[in-house]
């Protein structure tokens, strides 16, 4: 459908990382509306639904960064944008972080721990999330999370893309056309 998806992945990634950061009122709606928006726009729709079975990883790490008062909420618990924004990402990992399962284990350790860390203080900073600790903390909390996280997911989506057997829709047309 589109060849060049994995730019508009980026950009919805960012508009809704930032729209989880800036207006956390509206979030949720926001990203539901971008994720159906990727829906209709994905040329790779089957393996981005499988891509979700990775998005409870992200939720489980944030309810126990919650849990553990690493991060705060206003209700105490995982907020329903946060959820939401834990299954953009998955999704990019299909699109426009597709990139990052070619790399090696040590970079990914880095790009998560630099990566993971600058986007949970930037979210603190705008106010999105809270914490207790202090920035030496949240970075070291942060950057093991995400050193570990963020090689972990991309193993798994490499894994599922790999082992997602075939297309259903075309294996129908193609049975049906091999059918006398």
């Amino acid at each position: 459908m589109m060849r060049q998806f994995w730019i508009i992945n980026g950009l919805l990634f960012q508009l809704a990382w930032f729209s989880a950061a800036l207006l956390t009122q509206y979030a949720a709606f926001i990203i539901s509306f971008i994720l159906v928006l990727h829906f209709v726009l994905s040329d790779k729709k089957h393996l981005d639904v499988k891509l979700l079975i990775l998005a409870p990883i992200g939720w489980i790490t944030d309810s126990l960064l919650i849990h553990y008062s690493v991060i705060t909420t206003a209700s105490g618990f995982l907020p329903i944008w946060l959820a939401l924004l834990w299954c953009v990402f998955v999704l990019s990992l299909n699109h426009s972080l597709l990139w990052l399962q070619k790399l090696k284990f040590p970079l990914l350790v880095l790009i998560g721990a630099i990566s993971g860390c600058a986007s949970y203080t930037a979210a603190i900073r705008f106010g999105a999330l809270d914490t207790p600790l202090n920035l030496t903390k949240q970075v070291i909390y942060f950057g093991i999370t995400w050193g570990i996280l963020l090689p972990l997911l991309a193993y798994l989506s490499n894994w599922l893309i790999k082992n997602s057997g075939p297309n259903t829709e075309t294996d129908h047309k193609h049975s049906s056309r091999t059918k006398t």
